[in-house]
């Protein structure tokens, strides 16, 4: 299923481009299936770099091409369509999305791939999402793709778009036109109502009005990888840094090794981070307190260890903070614990699961509110702590980790204080963040 608006080439169930306006919409792709596949395979024709609007479109179609014969398995039938020389159509390449990259030529290329909930199984995306070199999105939760995380570094191209987390919502019975309402798509060809759901975030495109395109304030770069549940495995890429993300969600994988010290470098970019429910080993890194604009870290349930390092008091932004299910040890830094105050914006703090020994004033007030939970530890006088004699075999391994240290210089931006105002400090819905809005799909 396809939405268009004014241009047929820029379309998508996850950008409804409002190009009359600045403002586009998000809405997650709706769940169509193919009522009628055709049965591309069997159609003979292979299309000539002629046939293709420009050179990046041919290349992209060759990309694809390569990609689509290691798929083992189809279910939904969606790589039927991924035939001819039509990679923007309205019924072709489902689930690819074309754009003109701003700057540059303005030629069409292809910028999102949304290939969440088809599972597909493919025994690699090496080669595939890095060879496409315009990409700005790509969303491929709840597949079933081997190998390694997709190299990042060549990845240029990026949306201006900037994330607010509260628009309007709509009912199935609002949608008027060819589908450019939140929270809903049509299909205009079918006359089929089809229902999206769950990840609703609108989006401001860099387009001025009359289309002479330019920037908006306020709006930021941002590139997107969702990868959860799949079958990701093997470390995450040392220079990960130089993706410029600002969503990344890989959870529920089998990715292991360390959390690169190049996280640091996206500290101006990165605004969720989702690595729940992995394999990640190593000590908890300083780096990855060096992410002030970012209000989603979860690493929890992996095997990571060490002290929580005093870099996590730069996390000025830092709404969501999950760190349980590890082996992270000694105290819970009260400058960490702060971050609830006046200091920061933090709503919940997880840190089940470990082998914290004790907690300073502040953070005795966050349990006490129901902010900190402390639950499975080593904190004496705290009930559901772990036994005593569990918590004495941990401490007497060796430990490898560098000890916090008690101070630390935090990025220039979060020294300056992007300090919530008093009453905009509150929990919101986990729906209302992009990462975990696609954990549930």
């Amino acid at each position: 299923m396809r939405c268009a608006c004014m241009d047929n080439h820029l379309k998508s169930p996850f950008f409804v481009l409002l190009l009359c306006c600045t403002v586009a919409t998000v809405a997650y792709p709706a769940r169509c299936e193919l009522s009628h596949p055709t049965n591309y395979h069997s159609i003979s024709y292979n299309p000539q770099p002629q046939d293709f609007p420009n050179e990046q479109l041919y290349r992209a179609y060759l990309v694809i091409q390569r990609f689509k014969s290691t798929i083992t398995s189809d279910p939904k039938n969606v790589t039927a369509t991924w035939t001819g020389h039509d990679l923007c159509g309205e019924t072709t390449y489902i689930g690819f999305y074309c754009g003109s990259p701003t700057g540059g030529d303005k030629k069409l290329t292809v910028t999102g791939v949304i290939l969440n909930g088809y599972s597909l199984h493919a025994p690699t995306l090496q080669g595939f999402v890095d060879q496409l070199p315009d990409l700005a999105l790509f969303h491929a939760a709840s597949n079933n793709f081997g190998g390694d995380i997709p190299r990042l570094a060549g990845l240029e191209y990026m949306y201006r778009l900037s994330v607010s987390t509260d628009p309007p919502m709509y009912t199935v019975d609002d949608i008027s036109g060819t589908g450019t309402t939140l929270g809903t798509t049509i299909d205009a060809t079918a006359g089929k109502k089809c229902v999206t759901a769950h990840l609703h975030f609108a989006i401001s495109i860099g387009i001025q009005p009359g289309g002479k395109g330019g920037n908006i304030p306020g709006v930021t770069d941002s590139k997107a990888l969702l990868l959860n549940h799949n079958n990701i495995s093997g470390p995450l890429p040392s220079n990960l840094g130089l993706s410029k993300l600002s969503y990344l969600a890989v959870a529920n994988n089998r990715l292991t090794g360390p959390i690169p010290t190049s996280i640091e470098q996206l500290q101006d970019s990165l605004l969720e981070v989702l690595l729940l429910n992995n394999q990640l080993s190593g000590c908890l890194p300083h780096e990855l307190g060096m992410l002030h604009k970012a209000s989603v870290i979860n690493v929890g349930m992996n095997q990571l260890t060490g002290p929580i390092p005093s870099s996590f008091s730069c996390l000025s932004s830092v709404e969501q903070l999950n760190l349980g299910g590890n082996r992270l040890y000694g105290q819970v830094p009260d400058a960490l614990c702060k971050l609830a105050g006046p200091a920061g914006r933090l709503a919940n703090l997880t840190l089940p699961g470990n082998y914290f020994t004790s907690v300073g004033p502040a953070c005795a007030a966050l349990i006490k509110d129901g902010v900190l939970d402390v639950k499975n530890n080593c904190i004496p006088g705290l009930a559901n702590q772990r036994h005593p004699a569990e918590c004495a075999a941990f401490h007497s391994q060796p430990k490898t980790c560098p000890a916090a240290t008690p101070q630390v210089a935090c990025p220039a931006a979060a020294a300056k204080g992007a300090v919530a105002a008093p009453g905009e400090r509150k929990a919101r819905d986990y729906s209302s963040y992009v990462t975990y809005a696609t954990l549930h799909e």
